[in-house]
């Protein structure tokens, strides 16, 4: 069992007297930590948690962004002696910016937060190890068995009243190739400072967020999505809508401020939201439990087109009693003269001989018309719908490569209920 501290939003602060700020957007931050918000986010409060989360046995943290309120030097120098704490016992960190680090327009072109934080978490398997998040916007490490964590940067400077994020045509591309290279086995917790939800004021939002959602639809294995930016606890399960579980842990740098220990084992999570008043206290419990769904969960497109290829070259159709009963009526041939004239043994096995000339099917006439296509046997009728061919994407594709009926412009999308049932 892993468990995971979420923490977001600790807003590290630090005033600035230095005139240079009047050229930047952070003299209306300064303005605003003097109008109350230093008052309202404390910079002892995140440290206080140090405690409590050795007595929780915390193994891994995970901090979604904002950890500063100008990405001012001093603030990220508090945050980074705070992450310096949680190390040195034990705890491995990972973190990705909020627009708070990214505030100024000099500290997104520098990516200043990648000055103090890491841009990628390498690990001995070498494992999709070529995203970073500072030049690609995405990156990606084992997190323990069956799961693997996809850390992701939206962040961009924004206008003097503006807070919003950018899901990227290029970090959208960037996702999707990663993706790509995950094993669809594999559970994902993907983290991202902001929701993809566009419930917030307009310039709060995550500007093409329903491109990310669409992109998480697609990939079932995404199990949770961590986010912060709203301040509010949220925990929303979304996975019958064909969406992840989606927690914010809220911010943990307020005077009242809450975070979420996840303990996460195989497909269980124990999900439990702590807040501060004079101490951390428990606030709520609750058990998930994650069904596993394989790549193919959304459907599948596919189209039989009469083409004949995949009766054709070296093979096996092999025969279950029900198919040789079948063919044997079909063809009016007792079931030992259809097993002389139409079948090889194999062992214990039977399966349909080929054409010695072509190394075809023995029923592919013209090399496109099954001569038995009304009784046919299992196999041939369940294609393409074998474990085998649908093991994952690439084995998929390479079926298809084979297959023009795969993902047919006419072709009609396939249930995954309907996968299951043919799956042979």
């Amino acid at each position: 069992m892993v468990r995971i501290a979420h923490l977001s939003d600790l807003h590290f602060s630090k005033y600035s007297w230095d005139l240079a700020q009047l050229f930047s957007k952070r003299w209306i931050g300064n303005l605003n930590l003097l109008l109350g918000r230093g008052d309202q986010f404390l910079n002892e409060r995140p440290f206080t948690l140090l405690e409590t989360l050795k007595e929780m046995q915390v193994t891994h943290v995970i901090i979604s962004g904002d950890l500063t309120t100008t990405s001012y030097k001093k603030e990220y120098l508090l945050a980074q002696a705070f992450v310096e704490t949680l190390k040195k016992e034990g705890m491995q960190v990972f973190l990705i910016p909020g627009n708070h680090d990214h505030y100024t327009k000099k500290a997104d072109r520098t990516k200043a937060f990648y000055h103090y934080f890491p841009s990628k978490y390498t690990h001995a398997s070498g494992e999709i190890d070529q995203f970073s998040l500072s030049e690609h916007g995405v990156t990606t490490c084992p997190l323990t068995d069956g799961w693997r964590l996809v850390l992701l940067d939206t962040t961009v400077a924004t206008p003097l009243t503006s807070s919003e994020g950018f899901f990227s045509p290029v970090v959208e591309k960037n996702l999707t190739h990663l993706l790509s290279l995950i094993d669809p086995e594999e559970k994902i917790l993907l983290v991202n400072h902001f929701p993809f939800f566009q419930h917030d004021k307009p310039k709060r939002r995550l500007e093409r967020g329903q491109a990310l959602q669409t992109l998480i639809a697609s990939h079932p294995n995404i199990h949770l999505y961590l986010h912060g930016h709203t301040h509010r606890r949220t925990i929303a399960d979304l996975r019958p809508n064909g969406l992840p579980l989606i927690l914010d842990s809220g911010s943990t740098g307020h005077q009242s401020g809450s975070w979420n220990l996840l303990q996460l084992q195989g497909n269980r999570l124990n999900l439990s939201v702590f807040q501060w008043k004079e101490k951390w206290n428990l606030i709520h419990h609750q058990p998930f439990q994650f069904d596993p769904k394989p790549w193919y969960a959304k459907g599948l497109r596919f189209k039989c087109t009469g083409c004949g290829k995949c009766c054709t070259g070296p093979g096996f159709v092999w025969l279950e009693e029900e198919d040789v009963k079948n063919l044997s009526h079909h063809l009016n041939l007792s079931e030992e003269a259809f097993f002389k004239k139409y079948t090889r043994q194999l062992g214990f096995d039977y399966s349909l001989k080929e054409d010695p000339q072509t190394t075809d099917c023995i029923f592919l006439k013209d090399k496109k018309f099954c001569e038995v296509y009304a009784a046919r046997p299992k196999q041939c009728r369940t294609f393409p719908w074998w474990p085998d061919s649908i093991k994952t994407p690439a084995h998929w594709n390479e079926t298809k490569s084979r297959c023009e009926g795969i993902d047919h412009e006419e072709a009609p999308l396939i249930s995954f209920e309907e996968i299951k049932k043919n799956l042979h």
